[in-house]
């Protein structure tokens, strides 16, 4: 077992993570599944209804870092429940609301537990480990991700397209509910970063800090370069010769994958940041390369896709833990800035990607994203303090 050295409740606590992120991750994406309907149920036009996603994400990157450092002085544990009860207020509020604009209001919501509980989760999970463990800890938590994406999000697509949206929205609302009530008795207190109820957290020296904006910056390229082609990966698998009706298995599959680049990113993390990171970015850019024009077809086109998310799923960890060795800041602000670094990716990504399609089509797209995962990768390579070849024991133990 990877925790086999670890008490029993930090392991629990661990596994509560994961049941947080998990929830999380499906409550941000799972409008996605059911865009179609939502869009008909209030008579708008599906890009209309992508509102209720892009409002999501938006809030999350404003309001993660701001919300992190105004939170410092709460127990952490009574943030995590207070975040779970925002995810609880966010989904109910979806499912009945009367108008669209009631939904968006839900929503934001939800962006800003989410802002807040995916900050945290990082630093929480740290806490509860050995220093020379916290990569495998990081990894093992976001692995609900992972998880939310392969299950939570077909899941919810599936409830909606049999008995309604507002269903499968209702379903997620109790069992955000559920993990909230069992949060509250199974996770384990961990004690607050600071002591003071005001100011700013300190900030370490410029090398320090310098490390930490590069993997930031890193962190921001990569899900840059993920969002440009993978926010269209429908109209991509469907112009590489798949039907539409196996589109949901393709998806499935190319999730399935994720959690093996979490897997073996959890085994090289405290070991190898440098050469773990530059895996994740050769997986990525063969991947997506594989994609370009009619190399592949069928399904051999969504194992190439598997192996980019391989690849993508593998770089969280290694930027997460990276940002709190820099040791720039307090760790949970550190998780706080990876957070709004992924979502104003998501973002640009979407928006850039978008456009380039509409002008270009995936003959620019691929390789512009191409482009980017190379820069992501260079950038990362020319820097090796922020991520070390190897990493000795002291480093390990702080």
């Amino acid at each position: 077992m990877l925790f086999k050295t670890l008490p029993p409740g930090a392991v629990v606590g661990l596994f509560a993570l994961f049941a947080c992120t998990f929830t999380a991750l499906t409550s941000e994406v799972a409008p996605v599944g059911i865009l179609i309907e939502m869009a008909q149920a209030f008579h708008i036009r599906e890009g209309q209804a992508g509102l209720a996603v892009s409002a999501f994400a938006l809030m999350v990157m404003i309001a993660a870092i701001p919300l992190t450092i105004m939170t410092a002085h709460i127990d952490r544990k009574r943030l995590v429940v207070l975040s779970l009860l925002g995810y609880v207020a966010s989904n109910l509020a979806v499912t009945v609301a009367p108008t669209f604009l009631i939904l968006c209001a839900g929503r934001l919501i939800g962006g800003l537990a989410h802002a807040l509980l995916m900050s945290i989760a990082a630093a929480y999970a740290a806490r509860l480990v050995p220093q020379n463990m916290t990569g495998r800890a990081i990894s093992f938590v976001y692995g609900g991700t992972s998880l939310g994406m392969v299950l939570g999000v077909p899941g919810a697509a599936a409830i909606g397209h049999m008995v309604g949206w507002r269903m499968a929205m209702g379903i997620m609302t109790v069992l955000a509910v559920v993990l909230t009530i069992c949060i509250g008795f199974f996770l384990p207190p961990v004690s607050s970063p600071v002591q003071v109820r005001e100011g700013l957290p300190a900030m370490a020296g410029q090398r320090a800090m310098r490390i930490f904006l590069v993997v930031v910056v890193v962190d921001a390229v990569f899900f840059f370069a993920h969002h440009l082609l993978y926010t269209y990966i429908t109209p991509l698998l469907l112009a590489h010769g798949l039907s539409t009706g196996t589109l949901s298995i393709a998806l499935l599959m190319t999730g399935g994958f994720s959690i093996l680049g979490l897997w073996a990113a959890g085994l090289v993390v405290d070991r190898w940041p440098a050469a773990g990171l530059l895996g994740s970015g050769l997986a990525m850019l063969v991947g997506m390369g594989l994609m370009y024009g009619h190399i592949l077809s069928g399904w051999m086109a969504v194992a190439a896709v598997g192996l980019w998310c391989i690849g993508y799923s593998a770089v969280v960890p290694f930027v997460m833990s990276g940002a709190i060795r820099a040791r720039a800041t307090r760790p949970d602000v550190a998780g706080a800035a990876i957070n709004a670094a992924c979502n104003m990716g998501i973002l640009l990504g979407s928006a850039v990607g978008g456009e380039v399609l509409s002008n270009g089509g995936f003959a620019l797209l691929t390789p512009l994203s191409c482009a980017m995962v190379l820069l992501g990768m260079i950038v990362a390579m020319l820097n090796p303090a922020a991520f070390p070849r190897a990493l000795t024991p002291a480093e390990e133990e702080g």
